[in-house]
C-alpha cells in the first residue's frame, strides 16, 4: 500500500528548533529574492529585445537568458527528482542539479526545492547550493555596481570650489630692479 505524500505540509512550529526556523525563513527570503530576480531578468531581457535603443551588454544578455532558461529547467528537474524520490526510483544526480544552478538556474532550482520540499534537509546538497547562490549574488552585485555607480564620483563631504567667470590671476615672478647689483 502506497502512502500519500503531501508536498506542502510543514511540521508544526512548536516542534521545530531555532536553527530550523532560521533556515526556513532564510530559504523563504531567498525564494522571494529568486522570484524578484527572475522578474527583473525577464523584464530587462524583454526590453532589450523589443525596444529600440535599449542596449545591454552582450555578456549581460547571455547571463540573463541563461538565468531564465536554466531556471525553468532547474524547476522542472526539482519536480521530477521529488517525484522519483517519492516513488523510490533512482534520483537525478546532484551534479546535474548543481550544474543547472551554476549555469544560472539557481532561482528556479531554489523555488522548486522550496515548493516541493525537496533536498531541504540534505546538508551536503544545501552547502554546495548556497555556495553557488553566493557566487551568483556576488556577480549580480558587481554588475549592479558597474552599471549604476557613477564612474567619476567623488565623496560628498568634499566641497567643490564654486565656478566663477572671473579671470584667474597668475602670480608673476619677482624680478630684481634693473641696474641693481646682486
Amino acid at each position: 500500500m502506497a502512502t500519500e505524500v503531501n508536498f506542502f505540509e510543514d511540521p508544526p512550529m512548536t516542534q521545530r528548533t531555532f536553527v530550523q526556523n532560521f533556515t526556513s525563513r532564510l530559504q523563504f527570503s531567498l525564494v522571494i529574492f529568486s522570484l524578484l530576480w527572475l522578474s527583473v531578468a525577464f523584464f530587462w531581457l524583454y526590453r532589450a529585445v523589443t525596444h529600440a535603443g535599449q542596449k545591454i551588454d552582450f555578456f549581460v544578455a547571455i547571463y540573463l537568458f541563461l538565468t531564465i532558461l536554466c531556471s525553468v529547467v532547474g524547476f522542472v528537474l526539482a519536480f521530477i527528482d521529488k517525484r522519483l524520490a517519492v516513488r523510490d526510483r533512482p534520483h537525478i544526480s546532484e551534479q546535474t542539479l548543481h550544474a543547472f544552478s551554476l549555469a544560472g538556474g539557481w532561482p528556479g532550482t531554489c523555488i522548486g526545492n522550496w515548493l516541493f520540499r525537496h533536498k531541504t534537509q540534505k546538508t551536503s546538497y544545501q552547502a554546495m547550493f548556497w555556495l553557488i547562490v553566493m557566487g551568483h549574488l556576488s556577480i549580480i552585485s558587481y554588475g549592479i555596481y558597474l552599471t549604476w555607480w557613477p564612474a567619476n564620483s567623488e565623496p560628498s563631504n568634499i566641497s567643490k570650489p564654486p565656478s566663477t567667470s572671473l579671470p584667474r590671476i597668475t602670480p608673476q615672478p619677482l624680478l630684481p630692479p634693473v641696474g641693481a647689483a646682486g
